[in-house]
């Protein structure tokens, strides 16, 4: 069995777009530039980060099986030895399918219910190919993956299970949907808990870095790892105040004032 190191990070998220080929409701609108990341920016990012964690989550905002270079950021990732998770829409897994296959992750996130919220996708055909790849992977990888269906108003189940097993290394995972934070909402809580910072971090694709992948329009910027050592960001007073008060219990900054997902963690206080 395969022993972890001990690492900062569960996960670091690392955006390698910021541009996506759907427009869903329940996602929050991204105001930043649309952007892909270089090869040479990932490279540079993956040796910042591979001594915080083992495992790199290929998303904040965007759809990464966009990225035409998504070979070679597998290949920089396997060469490091980091393991990878992407979330997809699913719209792109048949394009992506031999890179898929080529360069295998640990992890497929497919949010399925992306394909209800899109007048351009055809259903027959969207989950014809969903059930094609997944079959392909299943046969030449060892990836698991996951079916998401994340818009469930009630309890949040499926046959009384939030996860369901499809078969080996094929899930399907139900939740409820979130709402993403936002400073102009009117849910205000200045208490709580979050795991920002403490299990993950988020790196958005222009280098910026926040505490969360939740922040998908970087409201509380770190600094950026393009022009900044990680370390340095860890180490100023922004980032330690952030560290600091969900100690304490309390949410420092006006964006996490704003965010109700921190009391899924409610059970921590």
């Amino acid at each position: 069995m395969k022993k972890y190191r001990v690492t900062r990070f569960k996960r670091i998220y690392i955006e390698i777009t910021s541009s996506c080929n759907l427009t869903c409701s329940f996602c929050q609108e991204t105001k930043r530039d649309k952007r892909f990341m270089s090869i040479d920016e990932f490279s540079h990012v993956i040796e910042q980060v591979k001594p915080l964690t083992e495992f790199i989550y290929l998303h904040v905002k965007g759809e990464p099986l966009l990225h035409p270079q998504l070979g070679d950021i597998l290949q920089i990732c396997h060469d490091e030895g980091m393991r990878v998770n992407i979330t997809t829409n699913g719209t792109l897994l048949k394009k992506q399918l031999d890179t898929l296959i080529v360069h295998p992750v640990h992890q497929i996130n497919i949010s399925m219910h992306s394909a209800d919220d899109n007048d351009c996708i055809d259903m027959d055909t969207y989950f014809n190919n969903i059930t094609e790849c997944c079959n392909m992977l299943n046969e030449k990888t060892d990836t698991e993956i996951s079916l998401r269906l994340w818009t469930t108003l009630e309890k949040p189940t499926l046959f009384g299970q939030k996860n369901l097993t499809i078969r080996k290394k094929l899930y399907i995972n139900v939740q409820s949907p979130f709402e993403w934070p936002d400073i102009n909402n009117s849910y205000y809580n200045d208490r709580g808990f979050c795991q920002g910072l403490r299990t993950h971090i988020a790196i958005l694709s222009d280098g910026t870095i926040v505490p969360c992948c939740l922040d998908g329009n970087a409201c509380i910027s770190l600094g950026n790892i393009f022009v900044q050592d990680i370390s340095e960001i860890f180490e100023q007073e922004r980032t330690q105040n952030f560290i600091q008060g969900f100690r304490d219990k309390r949410a420092v900054e006006p964006l996490c004032c704003h965010c109700s997902f921190k009391e899924r963690f409610s059970h921590k206080m």
